[in-house]
This record gives structure tokens, C-alpha cells and sequence, in this order.
């Protein structure tokens, strides 16, 4: 797994920026270029929206300061733009204290998980790995399997071509997706876009 893909952004006004063992071993797995750190809610989730494009993890805080929006808000703010983020909820609070209609509002908008910071931190690290995991597996697995599928006729038909003329044929692109080089990960994002698009026009269907 290209771990050193994902881009971990975390939002939490309790840690350490320099020597949290948090960030310290995010930014060990991850590699520091791809670890970004915000003790505040609001530059945090401005981060977050500018860079939507990107495969990102967010590790969110849920109390902050007054003035800074709380960490509910940022998650509701966040999913009425992607549900393509993955957002794990950590609070320092026993979690039986959430309000049960902020706990509704996470599952029913695809929280990947919410955790107490009291537990051990290497616990939210292995949610941060599995989270990185499911974002470099979930679209790449789906078009190999569609692509194996294809005849090897087929998978040597020129299938697009980019900007710069360059030709790749299903077979070419089974490839770039394997090793995550950048015409596959743009042909993983697009399709998603087509995908969320086609849902959105057959909406008043699929309800039905």
C-alpha cells in the first residue's frame, strides 16, 4: 500500500504541534510533507474544502474554543461537499456523553469512526492506517475487476487519450492503476465524478 499518498489533515486544538506522539508517528507513516496540523476548527476545515481533489484522511477534534466552529460543524460543513473524505471523530470525552442527535448525524453522513482520545493513541492510528487502506483499495479494485473482465481484445483497443496525445488502451490503464501513477489515480477520480453525477440525475429513480 503507497501510504505516502494519503494526505492525513488533523484538527485538534489539544496536541503538540513539534512532539505529539500523535503527529509523530502520523507523520513517520505518512511521511511530514503529508501530515498537515490545525489547533483551530476554522483554517482547518478552510484547508480541507481547498483541496477537495485530494486523497485525505481527517482526523477531527470535536470540542474547540469559542469562536471556532465545533467539530460536528466542520464534519456537516465537510459532507455537504464530499463524501469522499474519509473523517474520524476523536473527542477527549467519554463518548456516552455525545449528544445522541450529534452521534446520528455522524453515522447517518458516513463518519468513519468515532473515538475517545483516552484510549490508547496507537488505536487511532490503526483507524488512520485502515481509513488510508480503503482509499487506495475501494475505486482501484473495482476497475481492475471491470477491466479483467474485458476480452484481450478488448483491453488492447485504445481506450483514451490525454491532453498531450498520449494513448492508453484498458490494458495500459490496468497498469497505471496498480502503481497508482498519476493517470491512474485521475482516471479513479473521474470516474467517481461520472458515478456521483449519474446518481445525482437518476435520483428521483433510485427513491422510487
Amino acid at each position: 500500500m503507497n501510504l505516502d499518498s494519503t494526505q492525513i489533515v488533523v484538527i485538534h486544538d489539544g496536541l503538540i504541534s513539534t512532539n505529539d506522539p500523535l503527529l509523530v508517528e502520523l507523520r513517520i507513516r505518512f511521511g511530514e510533507q503529508n501530515v498537515e496540523y490545525f489547533p483551530s476548527s476554522n483554517p482547518g476545515l478552510e484547508y480541507v474544502l481547498a483541496n477537495l481533489s485530494s486523497k485525505m484522511v481527517v482526523l477531527l477534534d470535536v470540542n474547540f474554543s469559542h469562536g471556532e466552529k465545533s467539530g460536528f460543524q466542520v464534519f456537516e460543513e465537510i459532507r455537504e461537499r464530499t463524501s469522499l473524505i474519509y473523517v474520524i471523530m476523536i473527542t477527549a470525552n467519554d463518548l456516552n456523553t455525545l449528544r445522541t442527535e450529534d452521534l446520528i448525524t455522524l453515522v447517518n453522513h458516513d463518519a468513519f469512526a468515532i473515538e475517545s482520545v483516552a484510549s490508547d493513541y496507537i488505536k487511532i492510528i490503526s483507524l488512520v492506517d485502515k481509513a488510508a487502506h480503503q482509499l487506495e483499495v475501494r475505486v482501484a479494485s473495482v476497475l481492475e475487476q471491470w477491466i479483467n473482465l474485458r476480452s484481450p481484445d478488448e483491453q488492447a483497443t485504445q481506450f483514451i487519450m490525454t491532453s498531450d496525445g498520449t494513448k492508453y488502451t484498458l490494458g495500459d490503464l490496468l497498469g497505471e492503476i496498480r502503481q497508482q501513477s498519476e493517470i491512474g489515480m485521475a482516471v479513479e477520480r473521474n470516474i467517481l465524478v461520472l458515478a456521483i453525477d449519474l446518481l445525482t440525475r437518476q435520483k428521483e429513480k433510485l427513491n422510487g
